[in-house]
């Protein structure tokens, strides 16, 4: 399959470019990083592949509409909105992730997920 092919049977696929659709995934996980383990942004955005922290902030304030440390600190004044967010997270990261798997890994990897009340 050609490299342009494949960039329109995935934005056919997913409706996002497949760097449109990294960049979401390494946000939502980054945003799970700080809200279960309390570490910072510019950890967060390295540990995701981030090297420059302003740029991890300046896209994560475009997809989540406040800067890291704003968003965990009005997710966290508000432990059970924090809590459900942070299933909502993960669930979505591991859908995010078994988009394109094979279906037998996809099921596996998502029933591992939390459920959403």
């Amino acid at each position: 399959m050609s490299l342009s092919s494949f960039h329109q049977h995935f934005k056919a696929m997913s409706a996002k470019s497949p760097l449109q659709y990294q960049m979401q995934l390494r946000l939502q996980e980054a945003r799970w990083l700080m809200l279960s383990g309390h570490i910072d942004a510019a950890d967060a955005g390295f540990r995701v592949g981030y090297d420059s922290p302003s740029q991890f902030s300046r896209e994560y304030s475009r997809t989540f509409g406040a800067p890291p440390m704003r968003d965990m600190s009005r997710l966290r004044a508000n432990p059970g909105y924090a809590h459900g967010d942070l299933r909502l997270v993960t669930r979505q990261a591991a859908v995010m992730r078994t988009q394109f798997l094979p279906p037998r890994f996809a099921r596996n990897i998502a029933a591992s997920a939390p459920a959403i009340n």
